[in-house]
């Protein structure tokens, strides 16, 4: 079944892969149902975690935090910021298209990550004006990773070293192997998924790198999902001074394994997708 009559995802490509069985059963039957209502629906099959989001800004009093769902857009009040509106009640204003479908799955599949983002961009809107015309770094990198966002699970310090500098040659040809084995890219971001829906060579993630031991990538696919989502919260929660730059740009239909025509080694000589390095190295998102 295709979200708003646009857009029918593939649910067997790779980067589908951390939100597919909910995406899945989100369209399964119930076909007039709006998006918010099938969201919501899924609730109670989702991991605890999901179903509370912090909310504890300026209601205190509610201890653990707001009830999670998944409301119409018209909930919204006027004149109220989408992400103070979350914060505030718990409450997704979602529309009936296929943005606001994936962002309810990235809620449902990365319900920490969304959370610590929600509190970083409520904040944010909280000590100045919603409508000022600089936005700040903080705010701006939130946004960045909320709607194009991509967690890089990571075992090997070369690799990530690789991505950090643009070493598309080490990361993808050379290493190709080693990035096989020792690295996991899971699609966070909203507007990512979107997009991958008619994936195009130019599609560029913005990287959290976690760092990884082998353990985990022999772990079942929810249990890895569930690792990421708390070690990259942990990170957002902890550190102080997140910006872009922080995150890694990654041309994701590079990743091997996600693009049939990336197993030709000149598929990365196009240096309009596969750009120079930087010397600028973002933070890591902890230790192992």
């Amino acid at each position: 079944m295709a979200i708003g009559g646009l857009i029918k995802p593939d649910w067997r490509q790779a980067w589908f892969a951390p939100v597919a069985e909910t995406g899945r059963a989100a369209l399964a039957d119930d076909h007039e149902a709006p998006v918010h209502r099938r969201l919501d629906r899924l609730l109670t099959q989702s991991r605890p975690s999901a179903l509370l989001t912090a909310g504890r800004m300026q209601r205190p009093e509610l201890g653990q935090g707001c009830r999670l769902r998944f409301v119409p857009q018209e909930d919204l009040p006027p004149g109220v910021a989408y992400e103070t509106h979350i914060w505030e009640t718990g409450c997704v204003p979602t529309r009936d298209n296929p943005h606001d479908f994936f962002n309810g799955l990235a809620w449902l599949s990365f319900p920490r990550i969304k959370t610590a983002l929600n509190r970083l961009q409520a904040g944010a809107l909280a000590a100045a004006d919603v409508g000022a015309p600089v936005r700040g770094a903080l705010r701006d990198a939130a946004t960045l990773f909320d709607e194009n966002g991509l967690v890089f699970a990571c075992a090997n310090d070369t690799l990530a070293a690789a991505l950090r500098r643009f070493d598309w040659q080490t990361l993808f040809v050379s290493q190709r192997t080693a990035t096989l084995m020792q690295t996991e890219a899971c699609v966070v971001g909203h507007a990512l998924m979107e997009k991958l829906c008619a994936p195009y060579k130019a599609i560029t993630a913005h990287a959290l790198i976690v760092p990884v031991d082998s353990h985990y990538f022999r772990a079942p696919l929810a249990e890895r999902v569930d690792t990421l989502d708390r070690r990259a919260s942990e990170w957002l929660e902890n550190w102080p001074l997140f910006t872009p730059r922080d995150l890694a740009p990654l041309p994701v239909l590079g990743l091997p394994g996600w693009w049939p025509d990336n197993a030709d080694a000149g598929f990365y000589q196009d240096t309009k997708v596969f750009r120079p390095g930087r010397m600028h190295r973002p933070a890591d998102s902890g230790d192992e």
